[in-house]
């Protein structure tokens, strides 16, 4: 385990995430924020902190100045801050035991839609634009079967051959709910969300495509941390699930396993989509 004797930043250590509920998110990565400042040679629990970012602009605009040195999310989010801010990727957060996870399109069971191009002139709900198994995976999937994702509010006014309507739920529960309820034709959902549902809800719904797998979070550093911060940094995490503490706060952290190096495979498989991604994004 590589600690540092002495402070390295200039003031404090600072992860920063991209939610709607900064409360709660501020909240959840404060402990490990305070648990890595210590490890890295700050003496005082409070010079570990959160920065929860509006979007993605946000988010890459506060690492191009140095206000977060470690960004948690999802990692076709991260594909965006990254560009836009020079940040890396570089390790893997697994969450209830499992590192990688895919997104499902769903339908409720009557309807007659079976396929993605049924889809066509229907209306799918996704749950926000920074989510990766609730909208990018999803859509990437939609885009890559020949069909034209736009507004819902323009499918309503004039369809055209290939279009699918969109609309964003805020919630999976919603997501979920509007299905069931037939406001919308389908549903975008991570796997493990629709199954910790009750079962008499999955029962009323089909599953009609399963994205490939992706890691749910990685781990990114802004560039220009100092190196034995960035190594230190690193050694810390995936050496958190290591000791009764570090176990202790993963645990406390949404369930977090452990940490690990971002696989090369999952890099490449990264690099491929990242075009389609950023266009979605609207990142040059």
């Amino acid at each position: 385990m590589t600690t540092l004797t002495h402070p390295v930043l200039a003031a404090s250590l600072t992860i920063g995430t991209i939610s709607n509920t900064p409360v709660k998110e501020i909240r959840q990565y404060t402990p490990v924020a305070q648990y890595l400042a210590t490890r890295i040679g700050y003496p005082r629990l409070d010079e570990g902190r959160v920065i929860v970012a509006r979007d993605i602009r946000h988010m890459a605009e506060m690492i191009r100045l140095g206000e977060v040195d470690i960004y948690i999310d999802s990692p076709l989010s991260s594909l965006g801050v990254n560009r836009l801010s020079g940040a890396e990727m570089v390790l893997r957060r697994w969450k209830h035991d499992i590192p990688e996870y895919e997104s499902l399109i769903f339908v409720r069971n009557e309807s007659k839609i079976q396929s993605l191009t049924d889809l066509e002139g229907e209306i799918i709900g996704f749950k926000d634009p920074n989510s990766t198994s609730g909208y990018l995976l999803p859509r990437i999937a939609l885009s890559e079967s020949g069909l034209d994702m736009v507004p819902a509010s323009r499918l309503k006014a004039q369809t055209q051959p290939g279009q699918v309507g969109y609309q964003f739920t805020n919630a999976n529960e919603n997501t979920i709910v509007w299905v069931l309820f037939g406001k919308i034709a389908a549903g975008a959902i991570a796997w493990d969300e629709l199954l910790s549902r009750p079962p008499s809800e999955q029962e009323r719904l089909r599953v009609i495509h399963q994205t490939p797998s992706l890691p749910r979070h990685v781990v990114n550093f802004r560039p220009g941390l100092a190196s034995e911060t960035r190594d230190a940094l690193i050694d810390a995490l995936i050496g958190m699930d290591q000791t009764p503490t570090g176990k202790s706060l993963l645990k406390a952290f949404e369930n977090t396993t452990r940490f690990d190096p971002l696989p090369e495979e999952t890099l490449h498989q990264l690099e491929q989509i990242r075009p389609a991604v950023l266009s979605i994004l609207g990142i040059p």
